[in-house]
């Protein structure tokens, strides 16, 4: 998949939309820091960059970069795109996970399979049932692979 930053956009947006705005934000710094890059891979790698981040810093009189030196480059499109589907994929798995065996447990030790919160004495509790948010979960979890399996191509061509 080719990087399009309409796609990043409405990445973002749907996380917004969703109210995962604290998610959308940490991705997005992320994206911006860039990633660490040791200087023998940005060599192999990245020769013109290397090549423009030597000059620029010999016209500056600094040291050249040492093998041992780590530089910070920007994310590739993709990449961006990619930290993005494998932090939502990940999320997804672990909340399916973390509710899966927090219900497994439940009925290992055959507990109820809802939580209660609170003192009733004092206050109205709160529950968490954990048979309905191990199904939501699921679902989520199913609706990420789905979207992420369909390619963000597809999504991005209706904002359009």
């Amino acid at each position: 998949m080719s990087f399009d930053s309409d796609q990043y956009v409405y990445i973002m947006e749907r996380l917004k939309e969703a109210e995962l705005g604290d998610l959308a934000s940490q991705l997005d710094q992320e994206v911006r820091q860039g990633r660490a890059v040791p200087e023998e891979e940005l060599k192999q790698e990245q020769q013109s960059q290397y090549e423009a981040r030597a000059s620029r810093l010999a016209e500056t009189k600094l040291q050249r970069l040492g093998e041992s030196d780590v530089a910070v480059i920007p994310y590739t499109g993709d990449e961006s795109i990619g930290l993005i589907r494998g932090a939502l994929l990940t999320l997804a798995e672990t909340m399916y996970a973390s509710r899966k065996a927090s219900l497994d447990t439940a009925v290992a030790h055959e507990m109820h399979p809802t939580i209660e919160f609170g003192d009733p004495d004092l206050e109205t509790p709160s529950y968490i049932d954990l048979e309905q948010e191990t199904a939501q979960a699921r679902v989520a979890l199913e609706l990420v692979r789905e979207l992420l399996s369909e390619g963000i191509d597809t999504h991005a061509e209706a904002i359009r």
